[in-house]
């Protein structure tokens, strides 16, 4: 491999690329463009100026902040002075971020904001080894914080430029790069320790699997930078290719504005993201006159018999061509325009991706490719080939990566990017790695005859009945979610007679139908009791419920009364469900559905 390190692959790339534009990012509301030799003196300026206040190879340095430039400088500056980064979601509560500076024995901490500030200084008293606030914005009345832009040194004293180049030169491949702790669906987060080889070769191999469909690219980035598959794919994948601009959001509620002042021609997102848009986009044909719907409704179904053909990279008949051509211009237009007009594809990873989501936005011309990884695998280790996606499933093993089925069902996964282990948890460590380096990923799932994995739950979540069935929750909910009235499905039933939901209802469209048909409410708990929302929901479970055996049926559904939000501790910073906080949240109401 040509690099030694991610910040050695940073500079060369540099180095080739001087005077061209990498990060595009909002001031002001202005963009403004940033140049790799800008980029790469801003990472070293920083680099010196921890080697300064005293930061040690090894040492732990945190990331608490929202994305944007100074947190990929940060990124760089921070393995630069042979120091290990810690990223934190900006989202996580003071707790969370205590917990995370302790675990990881951060000696420094570099924050965005005084609201990321206020986290900090709340738990100080419990954070003793922590030795360095810094902060990127200049918040001159708090006691104990240096400024980002003073800690960088500019100029680069030649003490500190040649103690940087001796840290830079004894970054070794085995070295500990970053410590990225898991979202937590159940316990405490656990810190995966990842080298610099791990990511190194997660670099590679992803960027060699799509190197075909990557040109000038421009990408939008908005998925937290904290979490390794964003880290990976938006970070490190397009300093590798060094042929693109990256576009940092502003943040997620401005991500539709920003497509279309940007223009991507790629980016990458979480399932829930893509179940939202899809959500909004029926929300909005049903709320339509009755012949733009069936305009929109035909136009997919044109779309879903062309599918066949352009997955094959083949022409389509003359008659469906013609229609093609025309529900392109009455509807598949207006919706590639909503994502800034020329994407060529997207990527979709994190959680499994509906078959029939994948399916619905193909038809519409837009295509996303589903990938698969965990955090304990850099993040990524396995994607769709873009030139043949495979609904349903998450495509094939990187290059030189492996991927076998236990007998239990469970995906057993190998490669040069698994991590070195748990931080300060060999307990943890060996229940998942063994001695042949294998990993137990913790998911169910099973390969098609063409090599491709179909993911079909978590293991965790299978449902045991008291009759003994085995049940995977993931694609009923899924199925779910489908239904226009369904913002969140959680399934329950283990060790229980038979199978219910909570559901969370989609409030827009409940809202509309109450417009529609005079329905009056004085609040949203008022709202999905009435009659006519019970029936609507009933309506979607029953449909669902026919395309399951009979043990799989939910028998019984609550509606929730309120999103589910990282606020409300029901949703991960990864927007994953909680399912043990769910449970415990809505105790009373699942105990009910049984005793009723």
């Amino acid at each position: 491999m040509e690099y030694r390190s991610i910040p050695d692959m940073c500079y060369k790339q540099a180095e080739r690329n001087k005077g061209k534009v990498i990060i595009r990012h909002k001031k002001e509301g202005k963009w403004i463009d940033v140049t790799w030799d800008q980029n790469k003196d801003s990472a070293e300026s920083l680099a010196c100026g921890l080697i300064k206040l005293g930061i040690k190879p090894q040492e732990k340095v945190c990331i608490l902040s929202e994305n944007r430039n100074e947190w990929y400088n940060s990124d760089i500056a921070i393995q630069s002075a042979g120091a290990v980064t810690v990223p934190i979601y900006a989202t996580n509560t003071p707790d969370q971020v205590a917990y995370i500076v302790n675990n990881s024995d951060a000696v420094g901490i570099i924050l965005s904001t005084e609201q990321q500030y206020n986290k900090v200084a709340m738990k100080k008293k419990d954070m003793p080894n922590l030795r360095y606030v810094i902060s990127m914005d200049k918040l001159n009345d708090k006691p104990g914080v240096l400024w980002f832009y003073d800690v960088a040194v500019s100029g680069k004293p030649a003490d500190l430029r040649q103690e940087l180049d001796k840290r830079l030169k004894n970054i070794n491949p085995g070295d500990l790069a970053t410590i990225i702790y898991t979202s937590g669906t159940t316990g405490d987060p656990k810190g995966v320790m990842l080298t610099q080889s791990n990511l190194l070769s997660i670099t590679d191999t992803a960027y060699d699997s799509f190197k075909d469909e990557l040109t000038e690219e421009v990408m939008l980035s908005f998925l937290p930078l904290s979490h390794g598959y964003a880290r990976i794919a938006d970070f490190y994948v397009p300093l590798y290719h060094a042929k693109g601009v990256q576009a940092i959001a502003e943040s997620i509620d401005k991500v539709a504005d920003n497509l279309k002042e940007i223009k991507p021609t790629m980016f990458v997102s979480v399932p829930r993201v893509y179940e939202k848009v899809y959500g909004k986009i029926i929300s909005q044909v049903e709320s339509d006159k009755p012949m733009k719907r069936k305009i929109f409704y035909w136009a997919v179904s044109v779309g879903s018999a062309a599918a066949p053909y352009l997955m094959e990279n083949k022409p389509l008949p003359l008659f469906l061509s013609l229609k093609y051509k025309l529900a392109g211009i009455l509807v598949f237009k207006k919706i590639k325009e909503a994502v800034g007009g020329r994407l060529k594809f997207a990527i979709s990873g994190g959680a499994p991706l509906s078959k029939e989501l994948g399916e619905f936005f193909f038809a519409l011309g837009i295509k996303i490719v589903e990938g698969y990884g965990l955090t304990e695998t850099s993040a990524i280790f396995m994607a769709n080939p873009p030139k043949k996606v495979k609904f349903g499933t998450v495509g094939k093993p990187f290059k030189g990566y492996e991927l076998k089925i236990a007998r239990d069902g469970e995906i057993l996964l190998k490669g040069a990017n698994i991590m070195k282990g748990y931080y300060k948890n060999p307990e943890a460590t060996k229940e998942v790695l063994d001695k042949d380096g294998w990993l137990s990923s913790g998911d169910i799932g099973f390969i098609d005859k063409e090599g491709y994995l179909h993911i079909t739950d978590r293991k965790k979540d299978l449902i045991v009945t008291a009759g003994g069935k085995n049940i995977a929750p993931q694609p009923i909910e899924n199925k779910l979610k489908m239904n226009m009235y369904i913002d969140e499905a959680v399934m329950i039933g283990d060790k229980r007679p038979y199978c219910v939901a909570l559901i969370v209802p989609s409030f827009e469209m409940l809202k509309d139908v109450a417009k529609k048909e005079g329905i009056s409410y004085s609040d949203e708990k008022e709202l999905i009791e009435h009659p006519r929302v019970k029936e609507l929901i009933e309506e979607a479970l029953n449909e669902v419920n026919s395309g399951f055996a009979k043990y799989e049926t939910i028998k019984k559904f609550a509606l929730i009364p309120q999103l589910f939000s990282q606020e409300t501790g029901e949703l991960t910073p990864t927007i994953k469900v909680k399912r043990g906080a769910v449970e415990k949240k809505y105790k009373a109401v699942i105990d009910e559905l049984y005793s009723a």
